[in-house]
């Protein structure tokens, strides 16, 4: 068993910042109905403290099913009730654990998900897209951060977060869980060596390139590049306005291919010493409603860049690192 589980992350901050016992934090988290066998419901059978210690509290990602939980939507809102009994529910007590479950805790769950080998981007892209939506409230915007820590140490499992969160976005706040809009504003094709196989650096900012090496997959199916892009091979280090899956890179037997996928903010290439940009795909605002991005040959030395945050630079790779 890892050091530290999504789980036992979980029920650790809430006793120590909530002051929520283990058993009174699984009894809000657990469903109330035993099955059609007439066995104990999961909320039962915390009673047994042994079970709560090894079945539930320090459960390892994937050994407990969705089945046994309520209602996320519920449970995460009577949890941040008592967060708010222990911290006030006041606009100061509001902020701290807003402040907590946007900082520490995110970090902490982050932490845990990566020692159990699983991807942290995926929750970090949904809490900065929380932290900068304009059209939550304060309240809002506190229920989603608890909410998401709360599934990620429950199920530990990125798509099934990503589900619950937009969910809850679309069913319950009645909002549309899409990508933020940003405001941004040729090359021929180059055939690449059909041999030639490429990788993916992020560059940040300040120009710096990150020492990650992203492989691209060289299967039928590519890679998907996206906040949210859980399935298959894929590629989530990604900044806030990056759509879910925002772009597909497939190998083809003419060489290597860049593919728009509808994303909220588009995507251009930037090839090597030119400095002018190849649109792929236009920001959804400037394009019309059925116009979808096509496809664009990539090589050595491009740079990709998703939305106005977030360029990968192409580069060459050994065939032993792919």
């Amino acid at each position: 068993m890892p050091a530290k589980t999504p789980s036992g992350v979980m029920y650790a901050d809430l006793k120590r910042f909530g002051r929520i016992s283990n058993y009174d934090a699984a009894r809000m988290l657990l469903a109330a109905e035993g099955d059609a066998a007439g066995r104990l419901s999961p909320r039962d059978r915390i009673e047994d403290r042994t079970y709560l210690s090894r079945q539930v509290v320090n459960a390892e990602p994937g050994q407990l099913p969705r089945s046994i939980f309520a209602d996320f939507a519920k449970s995460s809102q009577s949890v941040l009730s008592s967060l708010l009994l222990q911290h006030g529910n006041t606009e100061k007590g509001r902020e701290l654990v807003e402040r907590h479950y946007r900082t520490d805790a995110a970090e902490a769950m982050c932490d845990a998900l990566r020692s159990c080998g699983l991807d942290a981007n995926v929750y970090r892209n949904l809490r900065d897209r929380i932290a900068l939506r304009r059209d939550l409230t304060d309240y809002q915007r506190l229920s989603l951060l608890v909410l998401l820590f709360i599934v990620s140490g429950c199920l530990a499992e990125p798509s099934e977060v990503v589900r619950e969160v937009n969910d809850f976005v679309e069913q319950r706040l009645l909002l549309r869980a899409g990508t933020l809009e940003t405001q941004e504003g040729s090359r021929g094709p180059l055939a690449a060596d059909r041999s030639e196989r490429l990788g993916l650096m992020r560059v940040l900012e300040d120009g710096t390139v990150c020492s990650t090496v992203y492989p691209l997959n060289e299967g039928p199916e590519g890679t998907v590049i996206g906040a949210y892009a859980c399935d298959g091979p894929s590629i989530t280090d990604v900044g806030a306005d990056v759509s879910r899956r925002h772009l597909r890179v497939v190998r083809k037997p003419d060489g290597w291919f860049a593919e728009g996928l509808g994303s909220t903010n588009g995507t251009k290439i930037l090839p090597p010493g030119t400095g002018r940009a190849r649109v792929l795909e236009e920001p959804r605002a400037e394009r019309s409603e059925t116009e979808r991005g096509g496809q664009l040959p990539i090589s050595h030395g491009d740079i990709i860049c998703l939305g106005s945050s977030t360029r990968f630079l192409v580069i060459r790779i050994a065939p032993e690192v792919a």
